[in-house]
């Protein structure tokens, strides 16, 4: 994995320094402060001839043909980072070079805005060719049926060098409408200098109450030290981080429109995070991506994250990869039923079925999830993420070769599971996540948290 300069969260704000105010050459598309215009927009090319029809035009999109080479809209977040923006520009200009007859058009857009802004241009007709998806967004943009079924472009070859669990992500009701980028499972990272400063074995706790016991350890003789780092913010990045503990414990939230929150599992998983809380464990409130940086001071002993925290590190204090790997390891996320799971936080890439030329759109798609170049000087040296290849060579198994790589590749990716993204997921996320928040800072029994939120829970799901 490559160094870079990630500070923040990821992906959007998660990944980086947030995103960038310059607006670039390759622009198009609605900027993230026109969403209001956009809307209006929206409404004007519905009551107009052909207005949301979905089909889109060359002339509109600036797809097709120009100069006489062919166009692909690519709409990313990656463009949009601070800390992103030179790698997938430098990726842009050598598949233009490797490809002189195609030209593509980047449309920067922050990871909080694409979703929303790209629902707008599907209805006034004007989606991208190409676009960076994550998690529900997926599911978001597949519900608008404008994805394009990739399957057809897919030879056995392609798949077979493909990591199935991962390929399998990006099938929704029995389409494949999405391909593997860059892969971002969670996972526990622990501190093992810390552990060690505490009188304890610098191994990975594998269960919950030993992650609970050990953190009582380390905060009794290192009470400035964050000694769990995980997302408690009202977002639904947090409940993709929650869904695999408590899953972990037994249960989920809810399955298909029926909430099932006043069970053990769910109870148990709110308890867990009031402890964590009033035990002075983590702070609450704060974004996943937040304990990356005090945990390159060695401020933080365990963090729920994907891959990104090694460059993160190093990018800040410098370390040698063997100073990292002797301080820092990672390992499945906890149990405490004897089975591990985690979520993804991939990058995926899906295509629109308007695209003119959707043969050039695969062909971008594929060399960035799978060419070595792309692997080697994007998705390793600014995503510090795993790559979709289920058997890396060359230069990419070279970098690959190290413990942290290797955990995720062989102990953690495996364990990875889909939440029930959608629009279930969309609406109950928020409830959720200020469930958990009542948790953690007040002293309302937990059953009757667990009682309010399953009614507010069967209200917004229609069950």
């Amino acid at each position: 994995m490559g160094k870079s300069s990630q500070l923040a969260e990821y992906p959007g704000e998660r990944h980086g320094l947030g995103a960038s105010s310059w607006s670039r050459g390759r622009r198009r598309g609605v900027p993230a402060a026109g969403l209001a215009v956009a809307a209006v927009l929206v409404a004007v090319a519905a009551c107009s001839p052909g207005g949301g029809s979905g089909t889109g035009s060359s002339s509109s999109s600036g797809s097709g043909k120009s100069g006489g080479k062919t166009v692909i809209t690519f709409a990313n977040w990656a463009d949009a980072e601070q800390n992103t923006h030179p790698g997938i520009d430098a990726a842009i200009k050598e598949y233009e070079s490797l490809h002189p007859n195609v030209t593509i058009k980047s449309e920067p857009v922050s990871y909080s805005d694409i979703d929303h802004q790209l629902l707008l241009e599907v209805r006034s007709g004007n989606p991208p060719d190409v676009a960076e998806m994550q998690g529900d967004y997926t599911f978001d943009q597949a519900a608008t049926g404008d994805l394009q079924p990739l399957s057809g472009f897919m030879t056995s070859q392609w798949r077979s060098q493909i990591i199935p669990r991962e390929l399998n992500l990006g099938m929704i009701n029995g389409q494949q409408v999405a391909i593997p980028w860059t892969v971002g499972p969670y996972a526990l990272w622990y501190n093992k200098t810390i552990m060690q400063k505490a009188g304890l074995s610098p191994t990975p706790p594998t269960t919950w109450n030993q992650l609970l016991a050990d953190a009582k350890v380390i905060h009794a003789k290192e009470p400035k030290v964050i000694t769990f780092g995980i997302d408690s913010t009202a977002r639904e990045y947090a409940l993709d981080q929650d869904w695999p503990i408590m899953k972990s414990m037994g249960g989920v939230p809810f399955s298909g429109s029926k909430a099932t929150v006043t069970t053990p599992p769910v109870e148990n998983f709110l308890s867990f995070m009031r402890t964590v809380a009033k035990d002075g464990y983590t702070p609450e409130g704060q974004k996943g991506g937040y304990f990356r940086q005090p945990a390159a001071s060695n401020q933080v002993a365990f963090t729920v994250d994907g891959p990104y925290v090694k460059g993160v590190v190093q990018s800040l204090n410098h370390m040698t990869n063997q100073q990292f790997f002797s301080t820092w390891g990672v390992a499945p996320l906890p149990t405490a039923t004897g089975t591990h799971y985690s979520t993804p936080t991939d990058h995926q890439l899906v295509m629109y079925k308007n695209a003119p030329n959707k043969k050039a759109a695969w062909d971008f798609m594929s060399w960035l999830a799978t060419s070595q170049w792309a692997v080697l000087n994007y998705t390793l040296k600014y995503e510090n993420s795993i790559p979709p290849l289920a058997a890396p060579t060359g230069a990419v198994a070279t970098q690959l070769n190290n413990p942290i790589a290797r955990s995720f590749e062989k102990d953690i990716i495996p364990t990875v599971v889909t939440p029930a993204w959608g629009p279930h997921y969309s609406s109950v996320y928020l409830d959720f996540t200020s469930a958990v928040q009542q948790a953690m800072t007040t002293s309302t029994p937990i059953s009757s948290i667990a009682s309010s939120l399953q009614s507010k829970m069967t209200t917004d799901l229609g069950g």
